[in-house]
């Protein structure tokens, strides 16, 4: 029995298999950015309710 592991996330692979682990993470922290902005005081906030002004202070 082979024991192939991903060393990123620990997730147990056929022999050959390729993890997808971090690509999806890297996919993640692309869609992250593309949706979100920060505001002056640092608090995030979608990009469209700022652009739309939809976005307001409490």
């Amino acid at each position: 029995m082979h024991n192939y592991i991903c060393d990123n996330c620990g997730a147990y692979l056929d022999p050959g298999e390729r993890c997808t682990c971090r690509d999806t993470h890297e996919r993640n922290l692309q869609m992250v950015d593309e949706l979100l902005t920060e505001d002056q005081e640092g608090q995030m906030v979608l990009k469209e309710a700022m652009e739309n002004g939809t976005y307001t202070r409490l």
